[in-house]
C-alpha cells in the first residue's frame, strides 16, 4: 500500500503545477519541505478517527459516517473555503476514469450542485485529475489507485477569491496526516468480528462480532431434506442484529381444485411426514413487494414501525442462475423505521412448477439498529458476507449425498455460499428438489405417463392403476382391471402405484 502521506504529497505537487505561482509555503525543515509547525496563527487539530491537520484560525472539521472528511469555513454547508479528503477501500479493481465518475456522484450526495468542468489523467503522478465547479465555486478533485485502496482529494474556494485562498488550501491538505494511535474505536465504529462455524453440520464458517449473541439454532437446517441456512445473531442488548433465513417459514404450494376437494384451504399446514419435515403451507402466490406488503409490514406495523416506501431490487433478480423449472424470480426491498429504531428487510422470491402445481418460498434479510447505528450495521452485515467460507469436505460429502438421493450431483456448496454472498437469495436448488420430493406426496398427487407417446398427467391419488379413453380422459381403479369392458382403455404407467 502507498504511503498516504506520499500520496497527497503528489496532489500537492499537481495542484502546484495546475496553479504554479499561487502559494508560497515557508521551508524551515532543512530539507526543502515546509515546516507546518512554524505557520503563525494554525494550530493542530487532533481527531480521534484517526487523523490530524492543521487549521487556520476558525476553521473546523466534519467527518461524515462514511469517511468523507470536509476541513473548511463551514464545511457542514460547504461555504467558503474548502478542502476535503476520503479513503476508500474497493471490492474489485478500478480504472481511474471509472471510479472517478462514482466519485463524482458520491461527492454530489454531500454537494448537490458539483459538476465536472474538465478532467484528465496524469501520468507523471498515476493521478486523475478533474477541475470542478458548484454554484460560485470553482476547485479542483484529485484521485489516485493503488490496488484496491484510492485516495481522493480535493479543495475548492470561490471563484473570484480563488487565487487569493489557494495557499491555506493547498497547506491544510499538505499538513493532513493519519495516525492511528489518535483513533478511539468506539467513536469511528470499528468492531471486533470472531469466527462463528456451523454448529449442526460444520458446512461453513462466518466472521460475526465477537460481543453479540447467535441464537441457537442458527446454521445449516434441513427443514425439507436439502440444505439450507439460517443465522440469526444480534447485540447483548438487543437493538442491533439481522437475520438470514432460506426458505424463510415455510414452502408454499399454490391452492388447487385438487387441494380444495381435500379441505386443504388458505393457509391450511401438510404434515404428512408425521413430523419428520416442517409443513409446508397452502398459499397463493406473492411477489416479492406483494410478500412485504402483505405479510411482512403489518408484524412490523403491529410494533409501531412505519414503512417508508418498498423498492425493487433488480440487481438480485440478475444475480440467479436462470433455470428451466423456475418461472419466476422477483426481489425488493422495504425499511421501516420507528421512535428510535430502523428496519431494512430484503426478500427474493422464487416460484416454480412441478407436475403443475405452483411452489413458491422467500428468502429473508432482516436486520435492525437505533437511527444512529444503522449504517455501521449495514458494514457489519457487508462484512460477515464477504467472510462467508464453506467447508470444502462437507461440500464434497453433500454432493455425493444428494446424487444418491435425488441421482443428480448438487451444486450445493456453490449454492449456499452465492446465496449468502450475493445477499439474500433463495436455494433454488434446494426448492426444486424439496417439491420434486414432496409436492405429490404432500398435496396427495400421482403422476402417470403414456409409456408409448410420454405424455404426462398428474392425478388425485388412491387407485392401484389408471387408465386413459379415448378422448384423454383419465380414469382410476383398484383392480387390474379398466373401468369398462372394451378396447378403446390404455394402462398408464404410475411409478409409485
Amino acid at each position: 500500500m502507498k504511503n498516504k502521506i506520499f500520496v497527497i504529497g503528489l496532489i500537492i505537487l499537481l495542484v502546484s503545477v495546475a496553479f504554479s505561482g499561487c502559494t508560497d509555503m515557508s521551508s524551515d525543515s532543512g530539507n526543502g519541505l515546509p515546516n507546518v509547525e512554524s505557520w503563525a496563527g494554525w494550530s493542530k487539530y487532533n481527531d480521534n478517527h484517526g487523523f490530524s491537520v492543521y487549521l487556520p484560525q476558525g476553521w473546523s472539521v466534519d467527518v461524515d459516517d462514511s469517511g468523507l472528511i470536509r476541513v473548511g469555513e463551514n464545511p457542514i454547508e460547504n461555504i467558503g473555503d474548502l478542502v476535503f479528503m476520503w479513503t476508500l477501500v474497493l471490492n474489485e479493481q478500478k480504472t481511474e476514469s471509472d471510479l472517478f465518475d462514482e466519485i463524482v456522484v458520491l461527492l454530489q450526495t454531500f454537494i448537490p450542485d458539483l459538476q465536472v468542468i474538465s478532467e484528465r489523467y496524469v501520468s507523471d503522478y498515476n493521478t486523475y485529475v478533474g477541475s470542478v465547479r458548484y454554484e460560485e465555486y470553482i476547485g479542483v478533485l484529485m484521485l489516485s489507485i493503488d490496488g484496491t485502496d484510492a485516495y481522493i482529494a480535493g479543495l475548492t474556494a470561490q471563484e473570484g477569491n480563488y487565487n487569493e485562498s489557494l495557499d491555506r488550501l493547498i497547506r491544510v491538505l499538505y499538513s493532513f496526516d493519519y495516525e492511528p494511535g489518535l483513533m478511539d474505536p468506539d467513536n469511528v465504529g470499528i468492531v471486533q468480528m470472531g469466527s462463528w462455524a456451523d454448529p449442526n453440520e460444520g458446512a461453513f464458517t462466518i466472521e460475526i462480532p465477537e460481543d453479540w449473541l447467535v441464537e441457537e439454532g442458527s446454521g445449516l437446517i434441513r427443514p425439507y431434506i436439502d440444505a439450507c441456512y439460517r443465522v440469526y445473531a444480534y447485540s447483548p442488548d438487543g437493538t442491533k442484529g439481522f437475520i438470514f433465513e432460506s426458505p424463510y417459514e415455510y414452502i408454499f404450494v399454490e391452492p388447487t381444485w385438487a387441494l380444495e376437494l381435500s379441505g386443504y384451504t388458505q393457509g391450511s399446514l401438510y404434515d404428512l411426514s408425521g413430523g419428520l419435515f416442517r409443513s409446508m403451507m397452502v398459499w397463493e402466490y406473492l411477489d416479492a413487494s406483494e410478500y412485504i406488503t402483505d405479510i411482512l409490514e403489518p408484524v412490523l406495523e403491529q410494533q409501531g414501525a412505519v414503512s417508508q416506501g418498498i423498492v425493487d431490487r433488480p440487481d438480485i433478480v440478475a444475480s440467479y442462475s436462470e433455470l428451466p423449472w423456475v418461472s419466476e424470480v422477483t426481489a425488493a426491498e422495504v425499511t421501516l423505521t420507528d421512535s428510535s429504531m430502523t428496519h431494512v428487510c430484503i426478500i427474493s422470491d422464487q416460484r416454480q412448477e412441478s407436475g403443475g402445481i405452483g411452489v413458491w418460498a422467500v428468502a429473508l434479510a432482516y436486520y435492525w439498529a437505533t437511527t444512529e447505528d444503522i449504517e455501521l450495521v449495514e458494514k457489519i452485515v457487508n462484512e460477515m458476507i464477504n467472510s462467508f467460507q464453506l467447508d470444502s469436505t462437507w461440500a464434497a460429502n453433500e454432493q455425493q449425498q444428494v446424487a444418491k438421493r435425488v441421482g443428480i450431483i448438487s451444486e450445493t456448496g456453490d449454492d449456499i455460499a452465492n446465496s449468502i454472498n450475493s445477499a439474500y437469495k433463495m436455494r433454488s436448488e434446494s426448492l426444486e428438489r424439496t417439491a420434486q420430493q414432496f409436492s405429490n406426496a404432500i398435496l396427495g398427487l400421482e403422476d402417470v405417463y403414456d409409456p408409448e407417446t410420454g405424455e404426462h398427467w398428474t392425478v388425485p391419488t388412491g387407485s392401484d392403476h389408471y387408465w386413459s379413453d379415448i378422448y384423454g380422459d383419465i380414469y382410476g381403479t383398484g383392480s387390474y382391471t379398466p373401468p369398462t369392458y372394451n378396447d378403446d382403455w390404455k394402462e398408464l404407467y404410475c411409478p409409485n402405484c
